[in-house]
């Protein structure tokens, strides 16, 4: 038994401690878990990689890492890294669409994890970066980690839309390529309305969302949680920030293109 290198994300539903309705605290608790139950439930043993998710009151740890030893070869990691990027972002755009904020910090260290429990400095600075540098609604990552998976992320596209690229003819028409990795001054952070910038319509527990449609139903919950807070709540300005993050967001699709997406995390 020794420290494996994962990437580690650590997850908080916002707004719960506020909230002392019983009933509305059980419609997060099990939409939250039962969440995480279905993430979890998406790890295939045929799989390179390995997910496992960890939960306890509104908090989720979740933990990607080869299944086979540690990996020197970076390609490797580097697709790892966009593998769980991409699954925390879905993850919280899912939650979102339940009307919840979450905010959280990803970081790729060492740690170990097994049935009983996790510890490791990747589990330490992945609740750190949630605790004390996320501030607002969002999924911050340590800053290698995001300077690493928006470069790789990048160049991906720009290998995607080469000429070079026998498959070019057959991809959908765009106006722009949506980021998975969002860069501001204050560091790196996903973005989770990314599938939704990619597709035309986003199935989720079920349920089918366009872009318009998802992105006014965030902006509804969240000028519901403005109006219950006072003028000087220091809540108003992490709602205010989601607010303008999903009202500048874009379906990045052109004219007829079509293209559907199944909640089915890779």
């Amino acid at each position: 038994m020794a420290y494996k290198k994962t990437v580690v994300a650590f997850l908080d539903v916002l707004g719960t401690k506020e909230n002392k309705d019983f009933d509305s605290k059980l419609r997060i608790h099990k939409a939250f878990h039962e969440s995480m139950k279905e993430y979890q439930a998406r790890d295939r043993p045929e799989a390179s990689y390995f997910r496992k998710v960890h939960t306890f009151s509104d908090c989720a740890y979740i933990f990607h890492g080869t299944r086979s030893g540690d990996s020197n070869d970076s390609t490797s990691e580097d697709h790892l890294v966009q593998t769980a990027l991409f699954n925390t972002s879905l993850t919280t755009l899912r939650l979102l669409s339940e009307g919840f904020l979450v905010r959280g910090g990803v970081s790729l260290s060492d740690a170990y994890q097994d049935d009983l429990g996790f510890f490791g400095p990747a589990v330490e600075e992945a609740y750190e970066l949630e605790s004390k540098r996320a501030i607002f609604p969002r999924i911050i990552l340590a800053h290698e980690l995001g300077k690493r998976a928006k470069e790789f992320s990048e160049a991906a596209h720009k290998a995607l839309l080469s000429e070079t690229n026998p498959s070019l003819c057959g991809l959908p028409q765009r106006s722009f390529l949506p980021k998975l990795v969002h860069h501001s001054d204050d560091g790196y952070y996903v973005n989770p309305l990314y599938l939704l910038e990619m597709e035309s319509l986003v199935i989720l527990g079920g349920k089918e969302y366009t872009h318009a449609s998802l992105t006014a139903s965030i902006l509804r919950s969240i000028e519901i949680n403005l109006e219950r807070q006072s003028s000087d709540s220091p809540v108003r300005v992490k709602l205010e920030w989601m607010k303008e993050f999903t009202a500048r967001s874009r379906s990045s699709l052109l004219g007829n293109s079509q293209s559907i997406a199944v909640e089915r995390l890779p």
